[in-house]
């Protein structure tokens, strides 16, 4: 019976994560253009990275591995996209500075 309440309780912590993102993506887009909240504006994108790294703890990886991925990513990325790949490698030297 103890393993039916962790089941859900698993559940409704990945759902609480999921409504929050939802939540975060539509205040960006509601402070994208308001110049009057920045901070708000900056806040809201550091919450949407932390609830991506959150939710893939929940499913099962490794907060290294979604780095290691992400760079990968950027990396393959900024190959592939040339108008806006200065866009991209300002972003893959920063992390390899990190």
């Amino acid at each position: 019976m103890e393993n039916n309440f962790d089941i859900t309780r698993n559940i409704k912590s990945l759902e609480n994560l999921k409504v929050e993102l939802l939540l975060k993506i539509a205040s960006v887009f509601k402070n994208f253009n308001n110049d009057d909240l920045p901070q708000e504006l900056i806040d809201d994108i550091c919450h949407v990275i932390i609830i991506g790294y959150l939710l893939g703890n929940k499913l099962g990886y490794d907060f290294r591995e979604i780095d290691d991925e992400i760079s990968k990513r950027i990396k393959s990325i900024s190959a592939d996209i040339e108008e806006d790949s200065q866009n991209y490698k300002k972003l893959a030297e920063y992390l390899k500075k990190r």
